[in-house]
């Protein structure tokens, strides 16, 4: 049980102690340990051993009680019972903007809501709109709200998605008989949103197998009917869950065939038939005779191919690449030398200066940029100019007592994440902007702009020699809120006309911009750092998500800024700080 794992069972419990216990203050607490774990390092296993699990900030005996019981078992009375008592369909109906656990509470206890269907005619009906602490404004954003949540339904954020899929592919292995297995599918290829967790494993009895799946507790049975090899289950919230179990003979291709997308194996089956082979799920075949392959980089062998790393296998030209042996060497979360984008106490942080640097330099780091929000941001504590002024002092400060020399130097950068108004001009003026190391543009405010307004906006702000990076380029939070309109490719072109980077923001309810776009912005030589947009020491670790993102986008090492090593960062931002002050 991780820290952030237990996070969310905390979190669950917070929510439905509020919306079917009823008890808003008890919850409250739930929902604090829950925050504070969320970005914690904490070895929740070694302080239980200890007894210390009351040691963690806002856990008091009743919560260090629930988290005992999750490190030991991996679930808490207090939870399943709770779930025990809440209808399935509310899930769906807090997760809408504006709706929440007070008032799905409400909802539930004044109208009886329990689903998509019951809210949406509710609302149709007129009586949300009748309900005290709702109005007309709040029910018609509610029911706008209705296609989105049922467009998200059984599908879960990635981090999520690898969390349930570890436990899912212990279970399996564990199962008598089973001698190897993996995940697959989406999880496999690291989409940003999951919705079915895919599974393969061999065994000499796949039947046995199969019907152990199926029984798990607390777990529907969804099978295809013409699925002998597969089992199908779902979750009370809607997420399926697949597993393959074949003779181990066939396990390497239908690893294959579960991992990759329908275009990767289209096109897989396609270089087949070029070799005068066939491609099937249980095999590769010259006529009716089976290739002996021992894994997945043996089915990628005899069709003449180098291996594909799974999260390129979308049909994206992978193929070609491996027939020519041009597939790129991805970057990975070891190549970087620090990060950006990082918020302190100064703003919405949870951490000083000092405390951040330190994290960061326990990573191996070599640098960390510090971007907290800017004086527009005043529902996140943004800085205002004098603000600005003293936490320069403070981090020339740290850098000259605590930033050594030579090859062991570690430096402090100031940034700020400056807001970008309504018309694409940032909040700060431009002998303010220009005493700071890093701009990241952030648009926070204005989402409902036309796609052409929205667009113009972004482009000028790229266009500003005084931004270094575009922060979160869409706005979107996976499962909670769309992107706003936006042509990304213009605003990709515009920031690679400009020197203007663009961020892949690996905050996991974010990772904005997305692979696709990550891929486009490298190819028009537009650099990318992976940011993690930390509040916390802890947050820090986000960066591996926006690596996740950055290997689907096909990139490496020298395209990504934050792999810089410190004395060409400073070079390259000493060049950006000229320009903008031509």
């Amino acid at each position: 049980m991780t820290a952030r794992e237990a996070a969310a069972a905390l979190g669950e419990i917070a929510m439905l102690l509020e919306v079917v216990g009823g008890n808003p203050f008890r919850a409250k607490a739930f929902q604090s340990a829950a925050r504070s774990l969320e970005t914690s390092a904490a070895d929740l296993t070694a302080l239980a051993a200890a007894g210390q699990l009351r040691t963690l900030p806002g856990v008091g005996e009743g919560i260090a009680g629930v988290l005992g019981e999750l490190v030991s078992t991996g679930t808490s009375r207090m939870l399943e019972e709770l779930r025990e008592q809440t209808p399935v369909g509310l899930y769906d109906v807090m997760r809408i903007k504006g709706v929440g656990a007070k008032r799905g509470r409400t909802l539930f206890k004044e109208l009886g809501i329990d689903s998509l269907d019951k809210l949406e005619e509710a609302a149709a009906a007129g009586r949300l709109a009748a309900l005290p602490g709702f109005g007309a404004k709040t029910a018609e954003k509610i029911l706008e709200g209705v296609a989105f949540a049922r467009s998200m339904r059984g599908r879960r954020r990635w981090f999520q998605a690898i969390e349930a899929t570890s436990a899912l592919l212990e279970l399996v292995e564990s199962l008598p008989g089973v001698v190897q297995a993996s995940s697959a599918g989406q999880v496999r290829r690291r989409l940003e949103v999951v919705d079915s967790i895919d599974l393969v494993a061999a065994a000499e009895d796949p039947e046995t197998v199969l019907a152990a799946f199926r029984a798990l507790q607390g777990v529907e049975r969804a099978d295809h009917d013409d699925a002998d090899a597969r089992a199908e289950v779902r979750f009370a919230d809607g997420l399926c869950a697949t597993l393959t179990c074949v003779p181990p003979e066939e396990y390497a291709t239908a690893l294959v065939f579960a991992t990759g997308s329908d275009k990767h194996l289209a096109q897989l089956r396609a270089r087949a038939e070029s070799q005068k082979l066939r491609l099937e799920a249980d095999g590769v075949y010259a006529g009716k005779r089976r290739r002996a392959v021992r894994d997945e980089a043996g089915v990628y062998k005899v069709l003449g191919l180098d291996f594909i790393p799974p999260e390129l296998r979308e049909g994206w030209g992978e193929v070609e690449a491996a027939a020519e042996g041009t597939l790129p060497k991805l970057v990975e979360t070891d190549d970087l030398r620090g990060t950006f984008h990082c918020h302190t106490t100064y703003s919405d942080g949870r951490a000083s200066v000092a405390e951040m640097a330190e994290a960061a330099r326990e990573r191996g780091w070599r640098y960390l940029g510090i971007g907290d929000h800017s004086q527009s941001a005043g529902y996140a504590g943004g800085l205002p100019v004098a603000a600005v002024r003293r936490q320069h002092r403070e981090i020339d400060a740290w850098n000259a007592e605590h930033g050594g020399k030579g090859k062991k130097r570690f430096r402090v950068f100031k940034g700020i994440e400056s807001d970008i108004l309504a018309n694409g001009s940032l909040d700060y003026p431009a002998d303010v902007l220009r005493a700071f190391d890093y701009v990241v543009g952030s648009v926070h405010s204005n989402f409902a702009l036309t796609e052409k307004e929205q667009t113009a906006r972004l482009i000028r702000a790229v266009s500003n020699p005084h931004i270094t990076m575009l922060g979160h380029a869409t706005g979107r939070l996976l499962l909670k809120r769309g992107a706003y309109a936006v042509d990304v490719r213009a605003v990709i072109d515009a920031a690679a006309e400009h020197g203007t980077c663009v961020e892949i923001n690996a905050d996991p309810h974010r990772l904005d911009v997305n692979w696709e776009h990550a891929r486009y912005a490298a190819q028009k030589g537009v650099l990318i750092p992976i940011n993690p947009d930390a509040h916390s020491t802890g947050a820090l670790g986000n960066v591996a998500f926006g690596v996740n993102v950055a290997r689907k986008a096909w990139l490496t090492a020298p395209q990504v800024l934050n792999t810089w090593d410190l004395d060409p960062l400073e070079e390259f931002f000493a060049q950006r700080k000229q320009k903008g002050a031509a």
